[in-house]
């Protein structure tokens, strides 16, 4: 008799499998993202940060002095520079989980500040300091870590949302209760206070998560000679909680990776990590253009011709549409993979920015120019989810902290240049004409440039963004 064929699967047995996959990845790997969970509820604190500085915090007893104090708008972005500074230094030096502690006292103390002196403009100058030195200080280690915490078939997934997701669920915190929020309630908390209590709450979670969950980077164990610690780290960062081959083979690719960026000198780093921080300056810096005071201005000047209430359901849906994107996109990072959706995203946003403009100050369009920011807002979620898997891939190893802070950096002082612009109808107009081109020429530049890194090793990722030109999809 002859052998029968084999037979595929049905259609259904094959997505059962996939969905099988995907849980089963989850369940085994969900510590590497409690590993992190401390700097996840930290930048959400630092999401509410950069909406309320960014002018979404109508109720504030402080909107004014925000608008016209330079003190009250650098406060939060000198001491998130100022962290990120210490963070480059610390980072391949210090184990991580005592600065995840401190930071998450930095987020209670800041909340605290809030919530008992909400009228008093030197407290919450003082809490803006504290908050930014936080999320400072943890972003350099976190986004320099979760590439090397995490497995390659999930890496795109959590550091997308350790980073992207917590800092919009953040705005979307911040733009819900500024959006319901009514001045003539009869309460006696104001809506500082709840900024406040949010902030408690992260702190809280973050510390708790932080003394009990927080796991040290494998590499960096290894790269100070600590391969035991380093293989105890693997053990806690998926289940079971065992050493097996798997875990065998994931400690001898750190330790070669390890050992090939220990052969790079100062100068080859360097060289290699150039082309990485210009790609992803160029991505991080457009991400700005869509969260600041000029954005406020053009939602106030476009919802204030259509509705009575404008601080209500416009600022929940441009939120919501905020997160929604992120959210989208960070099912896609190790499926579809991350040159898609940042391609994609990018050329919508630009494509909604330079409608926008066309259609803001003419009456009759309002109510399109309103779904065109809107949109804008979604696919912009939808295109920056990747720039913090790009963070943690594509930088040599001894440099990653480093150029992360570079990056870093350079982005707060882009927002708070922003920050403290207040624009007339005709220069919204050209921002937004402006935002579109840029975003354009930053499509047709990531067609060639951006590299797709799914499913690739931290190295053979690092190999790819070493290159000026990539054109793998």
């Amino acid at each position: 008799m002859s052998p029968k064929k084999c037979e595929p699967p049905p259609e259904d047995s094959l997505a059962t499998t996939e969905k099988a996959t995907f849980l089963r990845l989850g369940h085994k790997n969900h510590s590497q993202w409690t590993a992190l969970g401390s700097a996840s509820f930290i930048l959400i604190s630092g999401g509410m940060s950069l909406a309320w500085g960014a002018g979404f915090a109508v109720h504030s007893a402080h909107r004014d002095q925000l608008l016209r104090t330079v003190h009250m708008q650098i406060a939060w972005y000198a001491t998130a520079v100022l962290g990120a500074l210490f963070g480059a230094f610390y980072t391949h030096r210090l184990p991580q989980q005592p600065i995840y502690i401190f930071s998450s006292i930095l987020v209670i103390a800041s909340g605290i500040l809030f919530l008992a002196w909400p009228e008093c403009p030197g407290a919450i100058i003082a809490a803006r300091y504290l908050d930014g030195l936080a999320n400072g200080l943890v972003f350099v280690p976190a986004l320099s870590t979760v590439g090397e915490i995490s497995v390659n078939e999930i890496r795109g997934l959590l550091a997308s949302t350790v980073e992207q997701l917590s800092f919009n669920t953040g705005i979307l915190l911040q733009l819900i209760y500024t959006a319901v929020w009514q001045v003539d309630w009869n309460v006696a908390i104001v809506a500082d206070q709840v900024h406040g209590v949010l902030s408690i709450v992260y702190g809280v979670i973050a510390l708790a998560l932080a003394l009990t969950l927080c796991v040290e980077s494998p590499v960096h164990l290894l790269m100070r000679s600590s391969e035991q610690r380093a293989l105890v780290a693997l053990r806690h960062l998926q289940r079971p909680y065992m050493v097996t081959s798997e875990m065998l083979l994931r400690l001898d690719e750190h330790k070669q990776y390890v050992a090939d960026n220990r052969e790079m000198c100062l100068g080859s780093s360097l060289q290699k990590g150039y082309p990485s921080v210009l790609k992803l300056l160029a991505l991080r810096l457009l991400g700005v253009l869509s969260l600041n005071s000029i954005i406020c201005s053009a939602l106030y000047e476009t919802g204030n011709q259509l509705v009575s209430c404008l601080y209500a359901w416009p600022f929940v849906v441009f939120g919501l549409l905020r997160w929604g994107g992120c959210f989208f996109a960070v099912l896609l990072m190790d499926t579809t993979g991350r040159k898609k959706p940042t391609l994609f995203g990018i050329f919508s946003t630009g494509a909604f920015a330079i409608a926008y403009a066309n259609l803001f100050g003419r009456t009759p369009h309002m109510i399109t120019a309103l779904v065109m920011l809107f949109s804008l807002q979604f696919f912009e979620g939808l295109g920056q989810c990747a720039s913090a898997v790009y963070l943690t891939e594509g930088f040599p190893l001894l440099m990653k902290p480093h150029m992360v802070a570079v990056v870093y950096i350079m982005e707060q002082a882009a927002r708070l240049l922003l920050c403290s612009f207040l624009p007339s109808i005709a220069e919204i107009t050209a921002y937004f004409h402006s935002m579109g081109a840029l975003s354009m020429v930053c499509f047709l530049l990531g067609i060639f440039c951006l590299p797709e890194t799914r499913l690739v090793t931290l190295a053979e990722a690092q190999l790819k963004f070493s290159k000026w030109f990539n054109k793998d999809f």
